[in-house]
């Protein structure tokens, strides 16, 4: 939702807050029994009881709903909120006590300060009335920033969806290339007449490769673990194409647990790599570094550029704009991504959030 539709909403609820009282003014005006006596006590009935809920509203609307009732934690907002209205809602009327006090002294009216002191001690009992203000300015907080939240979030997915369209097809060309297959698949055969228990392990490895594609990465979230197997799995079916056994360095720190995330966001980079290191005699020419730490994960991917591809390097698979995308809509502001490239070595630091979930559905 834009702003200024956010902003409209807010200030049309307190117009008619505000408006009501003026009703109420106005209706009761011909009555025997006035609401307010005068314009005076009209308007700081309207000042105090709009203060007030301006504190109420704003607090359930910037803390109290999103740190509890977006968290499920329905109880302890109803305490905290009920708790925030009648601090309040007294704070508020011991102030206004206070002001009118200021007032009527320094107007040296004795029959007014005769006629407040006798009167102050009734206006307590319109503390009632402010608490069911503050408890309906609360509860308005609650529907205004659930429902804002709401649109935002059928927007997000909306656009997410938009985008799969675009970039789903674009994403598994980028893992299923043929490219990448017919090379695997050649040196596989090569090594069918060497070695054919090897061979057959590479087969296997890149049947799960197929299948992880296909069909577990369309989930919006896996395992941490199938990730980092199947980013296993990529690497070693790449080092068969080379003798060098240094040719890649991949280390994973930490352990996955009952992590999730979305699935496929590293293989892009980490395809690149491999796709501008092509001098596979230099020891370390692709380094790749998962660490797991505190419900984050970073990946950080770094490659020799050969020097006929420094001024050509882009990144491949669904490309930087639309992998940024991605991240946008997933991770919002959530997440980090740093590219460097100096035209020798080109780096990806990429740190994600990750989550605990209940993985029995997978």
């Amino acid at each position: 939702m834009k702003k200024s539709a956010i902003t409209f909403l807010h200030a049309g609820y307190w117009l008619l807050y505000c408006s009501l009282f003026t009703f109420i003014f106005f209706i009761t005006k011909s009555t025997s029994q006035e609401a307010f006596d005068n314009w005076d006590d009209w308007l700081i009935t309207v000042l105090t009881t709009t203060v007030s809920g301006l504190i109420t509203f704003y607090t359930c609307y910037f803390w109290l709903v999103p740190r509890y009732v977006f968290r499920k934690k329905i109880g302890l907002f109803a305490v905290t909120g009920i708790s925030l209205c009648v601090g309040v809602a007294v704070l508020s009327l011991l102030v206004t006590l206070q002001v009118m006090k200021w007032v009527v002294m320094a107007s040296g009216d004795v029959l007014a300060i005769a006629l407040f002191a006798l009167a102050s001690p009734f206006l307590y009992n319109l503390i009632p009335f402010f608490i069911l203000l503050n408890v309906i300015n609360g509860v308005v907080a609650m529907v205004i920033r659930g429902f804002v939240n709401w649109y935002a979030d059928i927007h997000v997915k909306e656009m997410l969806l938009n985008k799969n369209l675009r970039t789903e097809l674009a994403l598994l060309k980028a893992q299923i290339n043929p490219h990448f297959l017919f090379n695997t698949l050649n040196n596989i055969d090569v090594l069918i007449e060497r070695d054919a228990q090897k061979a057959s392990a590479y087969l296997n490895k890149l049947s799960e490769i197929l299948r992880f594609v296909l069909y577990e990465a369309q989930s919006e979230l896996i395992p941490l673990a199938k990730e980092l197997e199947y980013i296993k799995k990529y690497v070693d079916l790449q080092k068969i194409r080379t003798a060098n056994e240094d040719y890649v360095y991949l280390q994973i720190d930490g352990e996955p647990d009952e992590l999730e995330i979305a699935p496929m966001l590293f293989i892009p980079y980490i395809e690149n790599a491999f796709k501008y290191a092509t001098n596979k005699k230099v020891a370390d020419a692709i380094r790749i570094h998962v660490s797991i730490e505190d419900l984050q994960i970073r990946l950080l991917c770094e490659n020799i550029i050969d020097k006929s591809d420094a001024g050509s390097l882009v990144q491949s698979g669904i490309g930087n704009t639309l992998l940024k995308n991605r991240l946008d809509l997933l991770y919002k502001k959530d997440y980090q991504l740093e590219i460097k490239n100096d035209g020798h070595k080109y780096e990806v630091n990429l740190v994600l959030p990750i989550n605990i979930h209940e993985l029995s559905h997978h």
